[in-house]
C-alpha cells in the first residue's frame, strides 16, 4: 500500500505532521494516534481521514479501517482520497456499495468582505437511488413538453465575478447567483423578508459547504421565474443567512437544457436537447465533458499534468483540493484567504499554476487551495469568454 506524501502535509498542524513522520517510519500505531488527535481539531480534510484509515489497515484493525475508509469515501466522494478510500474499502468489505455517482458539489462565492475577494461555498447532496432514476427521467420529459424550446436571461457580474440575477420566487422578487454547480438553495430569512409564505416547507436533507459542516435545511416546491423561463422546482432552504450569504439557482432550474454563456454580454441562452446534428469539431475550441452528478467535468492540464475539474459558474475563483494541488506541484505563496458561507468559516491558501484547456492557456494563473470539495473551475478562469455547455454532444465549446 502506497502512502501519499506531498505538499498537502506542509503547513498542517503539529499532530498531522507527527502522524506523517510516524507513518513514514512504519510506526503505524503512533501515526494513527497523531491522526486521531488531528481529527479532533478538524474533520474537514479528506487526507486526514484517509491517512488514518491507512494506519488502521496496516495494523489490521479492520473495524477502524472500514470506518475511516467509509467516512472518506462517503463524505468526500469527488476527491482523490475519497475515490481511493472507496476502492480500498471494496477490497476488504465486499458488501460496501459506493455511491452511483460522486456527490454533487456546488460552489458559489460567499466572500469575507475583508479578504481579497476570493471565495467559495459548496453544497453537497447524495445522488438519487437507482430505483427513482427512471421515474425522474420520465417526469422531466413530461415537464419539458410544457416548457419553451429556448429561453434566456441576463446577469450582472458582481464585484467578485459572480453571475448575479434577479428572479421571482412564487411571485416575489429575490436576488441570487446563477451557479451551475448548485441545485437551488435559498435562505429562509431572505425569502421571508421578500414576503414568501413558507408554512408548507418540510424537513429536508442537510447540505454541506466547503467548510465541511452539515447545515440542516427545509424543502418546498416553488415557482421560479428567471428571464423568459418559468418552472416549478424544489428549493432547499437553510434557516438563516448572514450578510455574506447568497441564494443559489443552478442545475435544477436548467435541467434538460443546454446553456450558452456570453460572459462579456451578460447573457445566458438555454436550448432544449433536441437531437441536433453535431458540427465538425475543433480540438482547440471543443472540449469533451463528462456529466457526473448533474455537473460538467472536463480534463485539462495543470503544470503540464492532466487534471479533472467541474465547471462552476458560481465560484469566483478556481479551487483545487489539497491532494490535487500537491500532485500538480502547486506551491502556496503564504497568502491566506479567509472565507465564510454555507457551513461556516474556512481559510484557503493561494498559489499560481499554468493551465491549458484546449486553445486557452493561462500562465501563472492564481488558484485557491483547500476546502472539503473537489477541483472547480471558476469565473476567474472563464472571464471574458463566450462559451456553450453542449450537453447533447458532451462538449464545452468556446466561440472564437
Amino acid at each position: 500500500m502506497t502512502f501519499l506524501f506531498g505538499g498537502a502535509a506542509r503547513g498542517a498542524d503539529d499532530a498531522y505532521k507527527l502522524g506523517l513522520e510516524a507513518y513514514g517510519k512504519g510506526n503505524y500505531a503512533a501515526a494513527a494516534s497523531h491522526f486521531d488527535s488531528a481529527l479532533q481539531k478538524t474533520q474537514n480534510n479528506p487526507l486526514l481521514w484517509y491517512y488514518d484509515a491507512l494506519c488502521y489497515h496496516q495494523l489490521k484493525n479492520w473495524s477502524m479501517a472500514k470506518s475511516r475508509y467509509k467516512t472518506t469515501a462517503l463524505s468526500f466522494p469527488l476527491t482523490e482520497p475519497g475515490r481511493r478510500a472507496a476502492a480500498a474499502l471494496r477490497a476488504i468489505d465486499p458488501t460496501f456499495v459506493a455511491p452511483n455517482s460522486p456527490a454533487t458539489t456546488s460552489t458559489s462565492g460567499q466572500s469575507d468582505k475583508g479578504s481579497s475577494g476570493a471565495s467559495a461555498t459548496a453544497e453537497n447532496t447524495a445522488p438519487a437511488p437507482k430505483s427513482s432514476t427512471a421515474e425522474a427521467d420520465q417526469a422531466l420529459a413530461q415537464e419539458l413538453t410544457r416548457l419553451p424550446d429556448t429561453a434566456h436571461f441576463y446577469f450582472k457580474k458582481g464585484h467578485q465575478g459572480h453571475m448575479e440575477v434577479d428572479l421571482m420566487v412564487n411571485g416575489h422578487p429575490v436576488k441570487a447567483i446563477f451557479d451551475t454547480g448548485a441545485s437551488a438553495l435559498f435562505y429562509k430569512d431572505q425569502l421571508k423578508e421578500a414576503g414568501l409564505d413558507l408554512n408548507k416547507a418540510k424537513v429536508g436533507k442537510g447540505t454541506r459547504g466547503w467548510a465541511g459542516v452539515e447545515v440542516p435545511t427545509e424543502v418546498m416546491p416553488a415557482e421560479i421565474k428567471l428571464g423568459t423561463l418559468t418552472r416549478t422546482i424544489n428549493i432547499k432552504m437553510p434557516e438563516t443567512s448572514t450578510a455574506l450569504s447568497d441564494n443559489l439557482i443552478g442545475q435544477d432550474f436548467i435541467k434538460g437544457y443546454q446553456y450558452e454563456i456570453d460572459d462579456r454580454g451578460g447573457r445566458v441562452d438555454l436550448k432544449k436537447n433536441l437531437g441536433t446534428k453535431q458540427a465538425k469539431l475543433n480540438p482547440l475550441y471543443d472540449i469533451p465533458i463528462q456529466i457526473i452528478g448533474g455537473k460538467e467535468f472536463i480534463v485539462f492540464t495543470v503544470n503540464s499534468q492532466y487534471a479533472k475539474a467541474f465547471i462552476d459558474t458560481g465560484a469566483a475563483n478556481t479551487i483545487f483540493d489539497e491532494f490535487s494541488a500537491a500532485r500538480f506541484g502547486a506551491v502556496p505563496t503564504g497568502e491566506v484567504i479567509h472565507m465564510t458561507g454555507v457551513g461556516g468559516d474556512l481559510t484557503m491558501k493561494k498559489a499560481y499554476v499554468n493551465i491549458r484547456i484546449g486553445g486557452m492557456y493561462r500562465d501563472n494563473f492564481p488558484i485557491l487551495i483547500g476546502g472539503s470539495g473537489a477541483c472547480a473551475l471558476g469565473q476567474d478562469l472563464m472571464d471574458g469568454w463566450r462559451y456553450k455547455v453542449d450537453r447533447e454532444n458532451k462538449l464545452l465549446r468556446f466561440f472564437h
